[in-house]
């Protein structure tokens, strides 16, 4: 990732995401702060954990990878940001936390509005007293 917030203004400014942090009931911290201005002022909405640990290099406050980790999972576990599995080896995460879906081609990540997308269960594959919570949709894409 190219040091994509040094040069930008920031939209989203410190008092802002005090308040996101607060509202989601999460402890305020300095490297919460940090790490939240800058993953809520990037321009794209996909990232992981390697690519925001690369941007904490650029500022004044050294943040270890652990951190960036530890701390992006408790966002998601908050519901600041969604987690995204999308393979064994590589989680991204995504800060729309709207119900939608998502197309990957390669190391590209796209949302994919829920409307867009069709899926039929059979009510018979649910088991008894149970419902389904939600859908998670990754749809990988190659060269033809």
């Amino acid at each position: 990732m190219q040091n994509l917030t040094k040069d930008t203004e920031m939209q989203v400014n410190k008092v802002c995401i005090m308040g996101m942090l607060r509202k989601a009931d999460i402890k305020i911290t300095r490297q919460r702060v940090y790490l939240a201005g800058i993953l809520f002022n990037l321009p794209q909405g996909h990232f992981t954990a390697e690519e925001l640990h690369d941007e904490t290099k650029q500022g004044d406050l050294k943040v270890s990878l652990a951190t960036v980790y530890n701390t992006l999972n408790h966002f998601s576990q908050n519901g600041l940001i969604k987690t995204l599995q999308v393979d064994n080896q590589k989680t991204f995460f995504d800060r729309n936390t709207a119900h939608h879906y998502h197309i990957r081609s390669q190391n590209k990540i796209e949302d994919v509005a829920a409307e867009d997308v069709k899926i039929a269960l059979s009510p018979s594959k649910i088991p008894p007293g149970k419902k389904i919570k939600s859908i998670d949709l990754i749809i990988n894409l190659c060269d033809e």
